[in-house]
C-alpha cells in the first residue's frame, strides 16, 4: 500500500500541552485512544522512557494502515517494539488494557475528527462531498439516513440542538420532515438541499457543519461512548496516572467535566478550567479554536 500523505490528517492540536499533561517521564503503559494520522503517538514515542509501551487505538482501518507505514521501523522490532496498534474504537480500551496486564500510566483522547475523514471518506462525514448519508465509524448500526428518515421531528430537533448547538433546530427538523414526505434523504446532497432551501446563504456553511456534526455524534453514540469509556478507564489508572481529554463540542466537554467531578474520590482534577489553545496556535491551526483540554490524575 502506498503511504498516505500525512497532510490528510490534522495537525495535532495543543500538542505540547497534551504531552506535558501526560507526565511522560513516568514509565508504564501510555494509551493514545484516537490514533488518526499518528501525530500524538509519534510525539509520545519520542518523549516517553524507553521502557514504556505505547498502545494506540483507531476504528478506521485506513488510519491503522497509514500508521503501520508511518511506524514501520518501530513495528519491525516485533516483540521488542514499544508500539502496539489496535484496530478498534477507544470504547474497547478498558478490556484491552486490562488484558495486557501492563500498569496504565496515562491516557490521551483527542476527540477531533481527522481531516482525512472529512475530506476523503466515502461515508458522508462532509457536506462538501457527494456521498451516502452513512457517517458510521464502524459498519454496523443506524446510518445518518436512517435517523433522518425514521426519527420524529421532535427527536431530530433534539439531536440538532443537543449535538450540534443548532439555533434553528426545530425549523430544520420540520424541513427534514417535509422533505422525506416527498422522498427519503439518502445522500449528503439531499440534506444540503434542505438547508439551502430554508437557511440564508451566509448562514448555510455553519448550519451544515452543525447538522453534520450532530448526526455524526448521534450515529456513533459518541457522547455515551465517551462517558462509558472514561468511567471504565479510571479504575485501571495507576496512582499518579493521568487522563487527558481534548474535546471540540460543548456536549463532549460537559461529559468530561462531569465524569471527572463524579470521581473526585479517586481523582484529582488538574485543570480547574478547560485549557484553550494559545494565540499563536489559534493563528496557524483553525481546528484549535474550539478545543478544550481537561486533565485528571489518579490519587495515590
Amino acid at each position: 500500500m502506498a503511504r498516505l500523505d500525512p497532510s490528510t490528517y490534522h495537525i495535532p492540536v495543543m500538542l505540547r500541552e497534551c504531552l506535558d499533561a501526560m507526565l511522560l517521564h513516568q514509565s508504564g503503559l501510555i494509551v493514545d485512544g484516537t490514533l488518526g494520522g499518528g501525530g500524538h503517538t509519534a510525539a509520545i514515542l519520542a518523549e516517553a522512557p524507553s521502557e514504556s509501551i505505547v498502545m494506540s487505538f483507531d476504528a478506521d482501518e485506513k488510519a491503522i494502515e497509514h500508521c503501520r507505514e508511518r511506524f514501520a521501523d518501530e513495528l519491525s522490532r516485533g516483540e521488542a517494539s514499544r508500539l502496539r496498534l489496535v484496530h478498534a474504537n477507544f470504547s474497547t480500551m478498558a478490556e484491552v488494557i486490562a488484558a495486557s496486564n501492563l500498569p496504565l500510566q496515562s491516557v490521551l483522547l483527542d476527540l477531533g475528527v481527522s481531516s482525512y475523514q472529512f475530506d476523503h471518506h466515502e461515508r458522508g462525514f462532509s457536506f462538501r462531498m457527494m456521498a451516502p448519508l452513512d457517517m458510521r465509524f464502524m459498519p454496523e448500526g443506524e446510518t445518518a439516513a436512517d435517523i433522518l428518515n425514521r426519527r420524529t421531528e421532535p427527536e431530530l430537533a433534539t439531536i440538532f440542538r443537543e449535538y450540534g448547538d443548532e439555533p434553528q433546530a426545530w425549523r430544520l427538523a420540520k424541513a427534514v420532515g417535509q422533505r422525506r414526505a416527498l422522498a427519503k434523504l439518502t445522500t449528503t446532497a439531499d440534506l444540503r438541499d434542505v438547508v439551502i432551501q430554508h437557511i440564508p446563504p451566509h448562514h448555510q456553511p455553519k448550519t451544515l457543519a452543525r447538522l453534520f456534526q450532530a448526526l455524526r455524534i448521534a450515529v456513533n453514540d459518541e457522547l455515551g461512548r465517551l462517558e462509558r469509556t472514561l468511567t471504565s478507564i479510571i479504575p485501571l489508572l495507576q496512582p499518579g496516572g493521568r487522563i487527558v481529554v481534548m474535546s471540540y463540542h460543548s456536549g463532549e466537554d460537559r461529559i468530561v467535566k462531569n465524569v471527572f467531578k463524579a470521581h473526585t474520590d479517586v481523582l484529582t482534577i488538574v485543570t480547574k478550567k478547560a485549557v484553550e489553545a494559545q494565540p499563536d496556535e489559534l493563528a496557524t491551526n483553525p481546528r484549535s479554536r474550539s478545543a478544550r483540554l481537561r486533565v485528571a490524575e489518579r490519587r495515590p
